[in-house]
């Protein structure tokens, strides 16, 4: 898929007006873009009645954004630039959280690599989203929640981004901000690939700290192989949280009532492995699948509570143009043991979709 963009240049002293087309001394430039994507959802088993529903929602794999980013060429091959960008819900008109809260960042370049400041994503979400994922991480919460794990995007965060010859190395530091301590609430991740011809492989690992210090680690590796028409992806996610975040406020089901231990002295654990296949069928349509799977100890801080998450998708996409796609997508989730308490009824809930994405 590929966005267009329309270009905005701007003087300092008109800084602004950002929709007004001027020249510019020193040749900076902003660019303009979103997304708008929206589809229609039917999900069997829907909440604790075990009711189905039907939805008007998000796109299925991606949510709808807008968003300004911005260069300045300095001279000597140093480069300014930054980002700001915004995700909305268009059924609703809503902002999603925090203005601005998908990236808001200043960074310099240079042919060394990139360093960013500022709100960004986090190492994990980067290393999947952009490479490792056959998705490129979902929309619905059914299919995305395997990158739970990852937490998506970081405030007050140091980015170091370097490509090298087929090498793409990253690492990230996330301030706490909290007085007296350098740990509490901060956050710290790397990832390293390689791509070579038609095969690419990496490897990932990230931990956040909540501000009592408890830790919330992350790790996986994955490799990606082009063959002919389709990629074909295989990878793994571990991890292990000690703060509660995952179950709490990620994984569990709002409806549920959930009775939870001590993530300190029992923390959660996860093991994912996923495969999937990107076919590109012709230039026109585009067919993606995956499968993953989780088994998972200690659920909701409780010794000895294992559980296991399976999850299957399908997603066929039509380009009415470069800019235009209509899209429908199946998916299924089955949970059992301690795992029942991410889905609002039973222990399998099935969705399907039809959408419509715009980008710009």
């Amino acid at each position: 898929m590929t966005n267009r963009s329309y270009k905005i240049k701007f003087t300092v002293a008109a800084f602004a007006g950002f929709f007004a087309s001027v020249e510019a001394y020193s040749q900076s430039s902003v660019t303009l873009y979103g997304v708008v994507d929206q589809s229609i959802r039917y999900t069997t088993s829907a909440d604790a009645e075990n009711k189905s529903s039907v939805q008007l929602t998000n796109g299925a794999i991606t949510n709808s954004r807008w968003g300004l980013k911005g260069s300045e060429d300095l001279g000597g091959n140093l480069k300014a630039f930054f980002a700001l960008e915004d995700g909305f819900e268009p059924q609703s008109g809503q902002v999603d959280g925090a203005l601005f809260g998908r990236k808001a960042y200043v960074g310099l370049s240079n042919e060394i690599g990139s360093v960013k400041l500022g709100r960004q994503d986090s190492e994990a979400f980067t290393f999947y989203g952009s490479k490792f994922d056959p998705l490129t991480v979902a929309n619905y919460v059914a299919t995305e929640w395997p990158f739970f794990l990852s937490e998506g995007r970081v405030n007050n965060t140091v980015n170091y981004d370097g490509r090298f010859s087929g090498l793409d190395i990253g690492a990230s530091y996330g301030f706490g901000q909290q007085a007296g301590s350098l740990s509490a609430n901060s956050y710290w991740g790397a990832h390293a690939s390689y791509t070579q011809a038609q095969f690419a492989i990496g490897t990932v690992y990230q931990q956040f700290r909540d501000t009592q210090s408890h830790t919330q680690e992350m790790w996986g590796a994955s490799a990606r192989y082009t063959l002919g028409l389709a990629e074909l992806y295989l990878g793994y996610l571990g991890g292990s949280d000690a703060t509660g975040v995952l179950d709490k406020e990620l994984l569990n089901n709002p409806s549920r009532t959930v009775i939870y231990g001590s993530y300190v002295t029992n923390p959660r654990r996860d093991l994912i492995v996923y495969t999937g296949v990107d076919y590109q069928v012709t230039p026109t349509v585009e067919i993606r699948s995956a499968f993953y799977y989780d088994s998972m100890k200690n659920v909701n801080g409780l010794s000895g509570n294992s559980g296991k998450r399976y999850t299957g998708v399908v997603v066929a996409e039509y380009s009415l143009s470069k800019a235009t796609q209509v899209y429908a997508t199946a998916d299924y989730n089955e949970v059992k043991g301690g795992a029942y308490t991410e889905l609002p009824g039973k222990s399998n809930s099935a969705g399907l979709a039809v959408g419509l994405r715009h980008s710009f």
